[in-house]
């Protein structure tokens, strides 16, 4: 049996395992097997062959589909790694998610997060710098959607840990919880182009993210720095000048 042979089973397989609606009709089941049949494919050949090396034509006969049938899910290559990234990475924030101790610092918890992603990367760095360009200059404008779909659901998890905090008292009351998360997440995601980029060792895109996040969230602490507002005498001496 050949290689495109076992991924085609394998893909089948994992398909059928999947947990769905009874009241699904059998269009829209044969649309999911199929997106499902081609992300197995795409994420076996990219692990097995490279994603340098993998052809478009071989995740289409290894998900036991016609190209132009390829071509109406995942228009490139690069479609069919946000395909594998968004299956994966949902899991992925899901499971770390669950790792991380509820009652811990903010500062713990947002480390703890971003490290489980990091360990992600690291596992296929060629990869994880493919799909640092595709989420960060998008050549599909249809696959937007679903490259929005992680950093939202990450965001959502750093809401959780801020709202908690909050509510303990170790940041203060003032402090909106998106607004911080997004604050968190940029941080994340700056420096991990760094690392990606290959600006910054891996050990050095580690401390410079660890310093960042500190000083923001020090800075959202109780007895941290709070908006500066003008005194009155400043506000006054303004209005006499005018």
């Amino acid at each position: 049996m050949d290689t495109s042979s076992k991924i085609s089973k394998q893909a089948s397989a994992k398909s059928a395992k999947r947990e769905h609606p009874q009241t699904e009709g059998r269009r829209e089941r044969n649309k999911r097997e199929k997106v499902a049949r081609i992300t197995a494919a795409a994420r076996t050949l990219f692990h097995i062959k490279g994603y340098t090396e993998t052809t478009t034509q071989e995740v289409a006969e290894a998900a036991d589909i016609g190209a132009g049938t390829l071509f109406l899910y995942a228009k490139s290559k690069e479609d069919l790694l946000i395909l594998v990234f968004k299956d994966e990475m949902s899991q992925l924030i899901e499971e770390v998610y669950g790792t991380i101790r509820k009652k811990a610092p903010l500062l713990e918890q947002a480390e703890s997060l971003f490290d489980g992603f990091i360990e992600y990367h690291r596992r296929d760095v060629v990869i994880a710098r493919a799909l640092i360009r595709e989420l960060s200059f998008s050549g599909n404008p249809g696959r937007r959607k679903d490259v929005l779909t992680i950093p939202e659901a990450i965001i959502e998890k750093l809401v959780h840990f801020v709202s908690a905090a909050r509510a303990r008292g170790e940041i203060r009351a003032d402090i909106d919880p998106v607004e911080a998360a997004r604050c968190l997440f940029a941080i994340y995601y700056q420096q991990l182009q760094t690392w990606l980029g290959t600006y910054v060792s891996h050990s050095a895109f580690k401390q410079n993210m660890h310093v960042l996040l500190k000083f923001v969230v020090d800075g959202m602490s109780v007895g941290g720095i709070r908006k500066i507002e003008p005194s009155r005498n400043k506000r006054t001496s303004q209005t006499g000048k005018k």
